[in-house]
């Protein structure tokens, strides 16, 4: 009596063969069948899938469990499903698959139904869209639709939608399906690289005859790391709307407005490792840009005749003289337009994917940690290509840039997975080195000349 009035086949709510276990029990079975029909059903659970048995089927399901998924009574086999459902097993799972397809009474196909949707498994996606169209009963479908909706995120692969979003900003939001999130990135990229291009190429030519692009590198500048966010955020996304589940350590969950207020914001400044880590990267940096001109940069005989914001002589901003004072607030407001960006965009990408994404592979949290760093300083290498002696100096400056995201990637850590000390920190050191930089070269500034900066 095992399947009379519980795993009984409804022949209305017919099955694609795919999606059938191969077992379709009479709708009346007799007192005697009942051993056979348990068999059965453990036959199906474990056979309708190639998947579990590669598994091992670790948990195999205990048969009074079994016998009470085959019970007369709807409690008893609600409360299998239950249980099934804490198992968790790839066995317990195929037997909760198989009632929903094969049992009589729609209140435990529902149960079914609504189980499967906390497996966390896309195997189960298609017959649970199945039933969600097929099944006679509208709990049922309801229950279906629901479990598939929550199913549909573990389909998504966040490492592929980060990298799909590498190849045009928030592009990954395709794959996820948000297309209206993915065009609102491309657009805002687009619209960012357009209109500084605009500006470079009606700017004033400066004194070598050559376009001024100091107009349009903020717009480019932020073009970039909005695209580097947009890397960050697909792969956030994509992993929260799981739950996170099956990651090791937490993803960071900033958006961009907590990033842009980290370096401002007092619960982040408080922490030591933030007012104190700034002024010590900040003279570590001071003291390796001294040591590195000293090995032999062409700038050393330029250094003595370079007149410094002290001098006196005010400052040119955009071709307009202003007074020192006025000319300094200017040229720090320039500053914090063109950092601020960078602490977002490469603290998202560098620590929020990167990073991230390494700590969860068998390098673990600090094999992460230390293979992302490395990445980070090696992808600075850029920075000195096509510039005189660009080769030597990226020999001397990468290396010390990889400690530089050490100690950011030991704050992402440190910090409990957030990127907020990591943004804060990693503006306040390229602001205060723009600031000294101005200070002690007011006339090769990115608002006056073309120029280049070894950090």
């Amino acid at each position: 009596m095992a399947f009379a009035d519980a795993l009984l086949f409804d022949s209305r709510r017919l099955m694609p063969p795919a999606e059938s276990s191969g077992v379709a029990p009479l709708r009346e079975a007799p007192r005697t069948g009942r051993a056979l029909a348990v068999a059965l059903v453990v036959f199906a659970a474990l056979a309708a899938s190639p998947r579990a048995l590669a598994q091992g089927m670790a948990a195999p399901v205990p048969p009074a469990l079994v016998a009470r998924a085959a019970s007369p009574a709807f409690a008893e086999r609600a409360g299998a499903i239950v249980e099934l459902q804490a198992i968790a097993s790839p066995a317990a799972w195929e037997l909760v698959l198989v009632i929903l397809q094969r049992d009589y009474d729609p209140r435990v196909r529902a149960v079914a139904a609504a189980a499967l949707g906390t497996s966390g498994d896309p195997a189960y996606l298609e017959a649970l869209r199945y039933a969600a169209g097929a099944d006679a009963d509208p709990n049922v479908r309801a229950a279906a639709a629901a479990s598939a909706a929550a199913l549909a995120p573990f389909g998504k692969r966040p490492k592929l939608a980060a990298g799909l979003s590498v190849l045009c900003p928030g592009c990954g939001y395709f794959y996820l399906g948000q297309p209206g999130t993915a065009v609102s990135y491309l657009a805002g990229a687009a619209g960012l690289v357009a209109t500084g291009l605009v500006v470079i190429e009606n700017s004033p030519l400066d004194a070598d005859g050559n376009r001024s692009q100091g107009r349009g590198t903020p717009l480019l500048m932020a073009a970039q790391n909005l695209w580097f966010y947009g890397v960050y955020a697909t792969y956030r996304d994509a992993r929260l709307a799981r739950g996170d589940a099956g990651a090791r350590y937490p993803v960071a969950r900033e958006d961009v407005g907590d990033l842009l207020f980290a370096p401002f914001n007092p619960r982040v400044l408080k922490s030591p490792w933030v007012w104190a880590g700034v002024p010590l990267m900040l003279t570590a940096a001071v003291g390796a840009s001294y040591v590195f001109s000293k090995a032999g940069s062409s700038s050393d005989s330029m250094s003595s005749s370079m007149r410094t914001l002290g001098d006196g002589g005010g400052v040119q901003f955009f071709g307009r003289h202003y007074g020192t004072a006025t000319g300094f607030v200017l040229g720090d407001a320039y500053n914090v337009s063109l950092y601020l960006p960078v602490g977002v965009g490469e603290e998202a990408l560098f620590r929020g994917v990167v990073q991230a994404g390494l700590s969860e592979t068998p390098l673990g949290l600090w094999g992460g940690w230390a293979v992302g760093s490395a990445i980070f300083g090696a992808a600075h290498t850029f920075n000195f290509i096509g510039d005189q002696d660009g080769f030597k100096e990226a020999a001397l400056a990468v290396p010390y840039l990889m400690l530089t995201g050490s100690y950011l990637g030991f704050l992402y850590v440190h910090g409990n997975f957030s990127l907020k000390q990591g943004a804060a920190v990693h503006f306040w050191y390229d602001f205060l080195l723009g600031t000294l930089d101005f200070i002690s070269d007011p006339d090769h500034q990115p608002f006056v000349a073309h120029f280049g900066m070894p950090f």
